[in-house]
């Protein structure tokens, strides 16, 4: 059985983790198939948007504890260096946008894995724990930086440190994810944002993703040469003529990705 299913529905690619029975907890081949499945999507030129959800009840439970889980320290950190890190990179560095529909918990990496997506939407169920301190663990997959350029440090502290669970409403209020939606309509929310995405200016969207994610830790100056630079770009391009085109006409644009 696959651990991560894929589908394409036009130019949004489905991807969606498959160990249900663990809440899609990352053992075995899933970290792996994710990884090879988000570097088909973002290599395919047709795919424009990537939507990245989990199957049944929860999204993600993090790691999968148990047999070989308690290894030597380095062979950890190297699975994190060889598996976990290039997938969060990958996600936060494509040019292409990621929804992450989180329909139910998601714990420990789980959470990085949520908030490594550029628009994050939760089921009214879903939970976000940084559980890693109730075992004993450390932050790993990003969670470290992610949860303080969300929520703040006070926030992020008293979560790493006490592992309570965050509900979506809270999740909502506190800026940690983008929206939080009844279950029964969380994979069509989360669709149609991918759908919007697909259908806009994927030149002018992958430069924004660059932006943002750049200017977080930049200098003031560095940040308005980066705009600078990016602006030039998007000048350039077929698709904003026709941006400009469909604002003075006043009709829906086509964009092409050129």
């Amino acid at each position: 059985m696959p651990m991560v299913l894929t589908e394409r529905r036009g130019g949004v690619a489905i991807l969606t983790l498959n160990n249900p029975e663990q809440y899609n907890a990352l053992g075995g081949s899933l970290l792996p198939e994710l990884n090879a499945a988000l570097d088909s999507a973002l290599s395919d030129s047709a795919v424009r948007a990537i939507l990245l959800t989990g199957a049944g009840k929860g999204f993600c439970s993090g790691a999968q504890l148990g047999g070989d889980t308690f290894d030597a320290g380095e062979r950890v950190a190297s699975r994190l260096r060889d598996l976990v890190s290039p997938l969060i990179e990958k996600m936060r560095g494509s040019d292409k946008p990621i929804v992450v529909a989180v329909n139910g918990p998601a714990a420990g990496a789980g959470v990085g894995i949520a908030l490594a997506g550029d628009i994050v939407i939760a089921a009214r169920s879903a939970r976000f724990v940084l559980s890693f301190v109730r075992l004993g663990a450390a932050l790993d997959a990003g969670t470290s930086l992610f949860l303080q350029r969300a929520i703040g440090v006070v926030r992020a502290r008293a979560m790493a440190l006490l592992g309570e669970p965050l509900t979506a409403e809270q999740a909502a209020q506190w800026g940690l994810i983008w929206k939080m939606v009844d279950d029964a309509v969380l994979f069509d929310e989360a669709f149609a944002v991918a759908q919007k995405f697909a259908d806009g200016p994927p030149v002018s969207i992958g430069l924004i993703k660059a932006q943002v994610e750049a200017a977080w830790s930049a200098p003031l100056a560095d940040a308005l040469e980066r705009e600078a630079v990016a602006q030039g770009r998007a000048f350039v391009t077929e698709d904003l003529r026709e941006g400009a085109a469909a604002f003075v006409e006043k009709r829906p644009p086509r964009f092409k990705g050129r």
